[in-house]
């Protein structure tokens, strides 16, 4: 089996979040079973921990739609104070996509290093730098995003703001690697997989 390009895992991962997004019904739970699975088999651990990083935003998220959409009241004997059936069908949806997704960047960081992501973001961002961009520098700050996702700074949130801190030591190695045939083929596979979910 062929070692894909870090651009063309973050391209088919890309293709599969918006597939996540645009999905509906039995596709929606389809794909998130799968994803699940795959998540369980190969990356439980950081899985977990993504999923108890979210698990206040999921809660958010039972609580705006389950108990302020307009429908029927799961509960008659509390009238409009409780949740309705189209509010908690609503939140079981959006649910299942954040969890996909959240899912999907357990597996993405389970079988790709940080320096493997930092070229592919860097691949990604090179177009930019006829605007001024400086593509190395974009893939570090979404690196810094996708770590942090999953493991606080010491000192916390706050370390962050500090304008020399212990972050300003570390080194990121950046993986200079050419796009082979197979990549552009998985490439565009999974760009028209992509189109013809959205579209179809």
């Amino acid at each position: 089996m062929p070692d894909f390009h870090p651009a063309t895992r973050l391209i088919v991962w890309g293709v599969l979040v918006v597939l996540v997004q645009s999905a509906r019904g039995p596709l929606l739970w389809g794909f998130g079973l799968f994803i699940g699975a795959v998540a369980i088999m190969f990356a439980s651990r950081r899985a977990w921990v993504l999923v108890r990083r979210i698990r206040y935003l999921l809660l958010a998220l039972l609580v705006l739609f389950g108990f302020f959409t307009p429908g029927e009241a799961v509960l008659p004997a509390l009238g409009q104070a409780g949740p309705s059936v189209e509010g908690l069908a609503l939140a079981l949806t959006h649910a299942s996509r954040l969890l996909a997704v959240v899912l999907l960047v357990a597996i993405l960081l389970e079988f790709s290093n940080e320096a493997l992501l930092v070229s592919g973001i860097a691949t990604l961002a090179r177009p930019l730098t006829f605007f001024g961009v400086c593509s190395e520098r974009l893939a570090v700050r979404l690196l810094l995003v996708f770590r942090y996702a999953e493991a606080s700074p010491p000192g916390g949130w706050r370390a962050l703001l500090v304008a020399r801190s212990h972050l300003s030591d570390e080194v990121l190695v950046l993986q200079r690697v050419a796009m082979a045939w197979w990549d552009w083929v998985a490439v565009g596979t999974v760009i028209m997989l992509g189109v013809w979910g959205i579209f179809r």
